[in-house]
């Protein structure tokens, strides 16, 4: 798992790490050193590169390398790039800038670390309509979260080439969009991961029992997409979003969530500890993060094919005829959920799984409270009595909705 989220993350923030190694140009007009400075505030990354050029509203940088070294268990991180180009730059006024379009071209990544070792070559990216906003000598929490974001109308990267210890995969593109307020940080975002493509010999790296080879697939295809709504409410936000992963001719596997209050200061260390490369200290954050109101989620999976597929299989494993097996599964889930003592949820589980194996076509637990729940509340819930809980913050079991 560790080697796939390094992929990911290389993939995923590619376009923004081209430009970390500009953080120290001195000679940089007023828009390109504050985010510049934002950056190397959050990397602490040493650049290299060979020319500046800087013509009205236009910059072009020459062979940039940025060096990371590696530190603890932080990988080394080296980027270089051939040619920067950032156009139509305009001054929005108390400190914010806009940059009309940002290209990047012939970028290499290269991370390296204790348990893995991976490169991506990212021929062209680029973003338009993104903003940049300077930060004062003592940034509030605001200052810092507004500073950390990427507010980019339209960005795009791709086809990636990724070599993670002998293994190639590749990406056929990452689009991310954004529509709001680059005064407040608000508005609408997504992006979207296109054909993460996984071959066959590296799925056999962790696939020992070749069990994804019997079940047909040669090799593993992956979409990602993401989308989200962030709103401001003072030192306080709202914000709300999606996340599936899609296997080609597998299923979708959906994730959702929103929430409500949470504190902008929060908020901002949980991006600046991401940034950095630590995990979210959520124990530290909890004084802070009581009074965040809780308006609901859901788990949600969307068969295209793998139930079927899987369902003889696993019945040969277990030496036992299919029917045999469906018949099974319904009361086994049964037994399992009489511990959560709520009889309604076990009854809409066992109803929800035998719809499903029935008629495979989706599967999702959701979590709607009556009202916002606070944190503190949830905190509160006895856990000896789970059924309760259950009840209170409005969890449900459907298939095929």
């Amino acid at each position: 798992m560790k080697l796939i989220h390094k992929i990911l993350t290389v993939a995923c923030l590619s376009s923004a790490a081209l430009v970390l190694g500009l953080a120290q140009a001195d000679d940089a007009p007023p828009a390109v050193q504050a985010f510049l400075d934002n950056l190397q505030r959050q990397t602490s990354a040493k650049p290299a590169y060979d020319s500046l050029k800087v013509d009205g509203g236009n910059v072009t940088i020459i062979n940039l390398t940025l060096t990371k070294e590696a530190k603890d268990n932080d990988p080394g991180l080296s980027v270089k790039t051939a040619q920067l180009d950032f156009t139509g730059i305009t001054d929005q006024g108390n400190s914010l800038w806009q940059i009309g379009k940002s290209t990047f071209t012939n970028t290499s990544v290269q991370m390296t670390g204790k348990d893995a070792a991976l490169s991506a070559t990212i021929p062209a990216a680029s973003a338009e309509g993104w903003y940049i906003r300077a930060v004062p000598a003592t940034p509030t929490p605001k200052d810092e979260l507004l500073s950390s974001l990427t507010f980019a109308n339209k960005m795009t990267s791709g086809p990636i080439t990724i070599n993670a210890t002998g293994q190639m995969l590749t990406i056929d593109s990452i689009d991310t969009t954004w529509n709001g307020d680059p005064a407040t940080g608000a508005g609408k975002f997504s992006l979207k991961v296109n054909n993460l493509a996984v071959p066959q010999a590296t799925v056999a790296l962790f696939d020992t029992g070749s069990v994804w080879k019997q079940l047909g697939y040669d090799g593993l295809n992956f979409d990602i997409a993401t989308d989200g709504d962030l709103t401001s409410n003072g030192d306080t936000l709202g914000y709300a979003f999606n996340l599936s992963l899609a296997g080609r001719n597998i299923g979708a596997l959906s994730l959702s969530a929103a929430v409500d209050n949470l504190p902008v200061a929060a908020y901002a260390q949980m991006l600046k500890d991401q940034t950095g490369g630590r995990g979210i200290d959520f124990a530290t954050l909890s004084p802070q993060l009581q009074n965040v109101d809780i308006k609901g989620g859901s788990l949600r999976f969307d068969d295209a094919s793998i139930t079927k597929k899987i369902l003889p299989l696993a019945a040969a494993m277990q030496g036992m005829d299919e029917k045999v097996l469906l018949a099974s599964i319904p009361p086994t889930i049964q037994l399992t959920l009489v511990q959560l003592q709520n009889e309604a949820l076990t009854k809409q589980a066992v109803d929800a799984v035998t719809a499903f194996l029935a008629d495979p076509k989706s599967l999702m637990l959701s979590i709607k409270p009556a009202a916002p729940m606070k944190l503190l509340e949830f905190n509160a819930l006895d856990p000896a009595k789970p059924g309760e809980a259950i009840t209170k913050l409005g969890v449900s079991i459907t298939a095929n909705q």
